[in-house]
Order: structure tokens, then sequence, then C-alpha cells
């Protein structure tokens, strides 16, 4: 049966996203994940990129200290969206356990 003739049938709201998002954390989680998720090939090319500027730098301090940039900025990256997604699973399972 389709989701909006259900919907009007028993008058009650349907959420479009799902059940996982039934929440302000579970919607934040997922959306870290999606950015996880296109954020990591993205990433993956930066650090390539940051290794073909060592290759290149051929020894030139303000190249290889642009490079090690690229990498450090990377990293820094990766720990920030890892630690916002650790943070709301944690806060989602919190909310559930405490519902439940």
């Amino acid at each position: 049966m389709n989701i909006f003739l259900e919907a009007v049938e028993t008058n009650k709201l349907i959420n479009p996203l799902g059940d996982g998002f039934s929440t302000i954390p579970g919607f934040v989680k997922g959306v870290l994940s999606v950015v996880m998720y296109i954020g990591i090939p993205f990433i993956g090319l930066i650090v390539v990129y940051a290794g073909f500027k060592f290759l290149f730098a051929r020894g030139k301090a303000d190249q290889i200290r642009d490079a090690a940039f690229n990498i450090k900025w990377v990293i820094l990256g990766i720990a920030v969206f890892l630690g916002a997604w650790a943070l709301s699973s944690i806060i989602d399972s919190t909310l559930k356990s405490i519902m439940n």
C-alpha cells in the first residue's frame, strides 16, 4: 500500500526517513555517517596529493612545509569527524537506554 494513503487512513504521521532518524541524535548520527562516506574518498585523495607534494618537493623546505601542513590538517579533520560521530553515537545510545 502507498505510504501516503496509509498515513491518511490511520491519521498518523510517518517519518519518510525511517526509524533511524526519529530522534535528533539519530538524525545527527545519520548526517555524519553520510558525510563520512563522502569524505573518506576525499580525505584519501588529499593524503595522496600531499604525498605527491612531498615527492616533488625535492628537498625544498617551503614545499615540504606546505605538504606537512596539508597532512596535519587532514589528520585533524579526520579526528574531528570521528570525534563528532563517536559523540553522536554515545548520545544516541544513552538516550535510547534512558527511554527504555
